[in-house]
């Protein structure tokens, strides 16, 4: 009886330390991304594709640490901001015993940062 209830914790914290560290990364690139975005907005040769292209480096970025077909990442330019909002599904491994956490967890990081002109396309 005593180790199904060890298990049981030890399962809870490895799988709770599994979706913090998760929830780290995806924060951590939103605003890495947000960052690199809002440099961008003002230059002529990257403005057509400024979106698209932080999009794409929240993938780059992300590959070998989080399972691409489960992340969303969408960014969204203002005249103002750019905001990254980054979607992830995290499947658990533990899911017979932590019956009570959802499976896939959703988890979600934003990240809105000033645009480096204060307008989209000024100079």
């Amino acid at each position: 009886m005593l180790a199904v209830i060890l298990i049981l914790i030890v399962m809870g914290i490895i799988e709770g330390g599994r979706i913090f560290g998760t929830w780290l990364i995806i924060t951590n690139e939103a605003r890495e991304s947000a960052r690199y975005g809002a440099v961008g907005v003002g230059d002529p040769s990257r403005q057509p594709t400024l979106v698209a292209d932080v999009e794409n480096k929240v993938r780059q970025r992300t590959a070998g640490l989080l399972d691409q077909a489960r992340l969303i990442p969408t960014a969204t330019l203002t005249p103002t901001s750019l905001r990254v909002h980054i979607s992830y599904s995290l499947e658990l491994f533990a899911t017979p015993l932590l019956v009570w956490f959802p499976n896939p967890v959703p988890l979600s990081a934003d990240s809105t940062m000033r645009t480096e002109d204060g307008a989209v396309g000024g100079g």
